[in-house]
């Protein structure tokens, strides 16, 4: 399998924390034989904009999945290896709000009760794009889906994959409105929830697990 780690950067600067996770994620994907690989957009000040850049560069490779990563992001070793592992088409974590009381950006299902499916996931209505594994067939469904949303970026043919929108009142970031427009086509959004993510906002750190999180507040 051949994954594409994709990283939009605001400063095109890599913190040194987050290179050493990036470092062990690929030591350890040589050695479960994952073809890991990593494409950097320095300077994306529009998020939106360089997702759907990045997904472009990832359907004119030959990888099977792509990653999207923040920057702002660092994680166990594994962590990537563990969520391109499920044979679903879009799974990610969460990580936290940067803030101090512990909440995370996940949209939940209007459902009584939470159960996870036979590999440990949790069927989610939206999840955050910055730890997040993409299936290409789920870029291709988007394109037939929404034919019209070609455009030209520097004269270059890009693609709306990912868009923001205000509805009935509602600011739609990018991410929540790729999931939600993802499962209007009957598809469906997983979360792992097993994951130790930490958010950082300069040297100032969110540590985070989500499952953990769940479990305390059902108790």
């Amino acid at each position: 399998m051949k994954v594409v780690v994709s990283i939009p950067t605001y400063s095109g600067d890599i913190p040194c924390r987050l290179a050493r996770c990036l470092i062990d994620e690929f030591v350890l994907s040589k050695q479960v034989g994952v073809d890991l690989q990593f494409s950097f957009l320095p300077n994306c000040s529009h998020v939106a904009m360089g997702r759907n850049q990045l997904a472009c560069d990832f359907l004119e490779s030959d990888a099977d999945k792509l990653f999207f990563l923040d920057s702002d992001l660092t994680f166990e070793p594994g962590a990537i290896l563990k969520v391109v592992s499920f044979d679903e088409s879009l799974v990610g974590g969460a990580y936290r709000y940067k803030r101090d009381d512990e909440i995370y950006p996940v949209g939940w299902l209007d459902k009584p009760e939470l159960w996870s499916n036979e590999q440990g996931l949790l069927e989610v209505m939206t999840l955050p794009g910055g730890f997040l594994s993409i299936s290409r067939e789920v870029f291709l469904h988007f394109k037939h889906q929404f034919p019209d949303r070609e455009y030209e970026h520097f004269g270059r043919i890009a693609f709306g994959f990912f868009q923001m929108r205000i509805d009935h009142g509602q600011l739609w970031g990018e991410d929540s409105l790729f999931c939600t427009e993802w499962r209007a086509m009957n598809e469906k959004v997983f979360l792992y929830p097993e994951l130790n993510i930490t958010h950082w906002d300069g040297n100032k750190s969110y540590e985070g697990h989500i499952g953990n999180w769940l479990k305390l507040r059902m108790t």
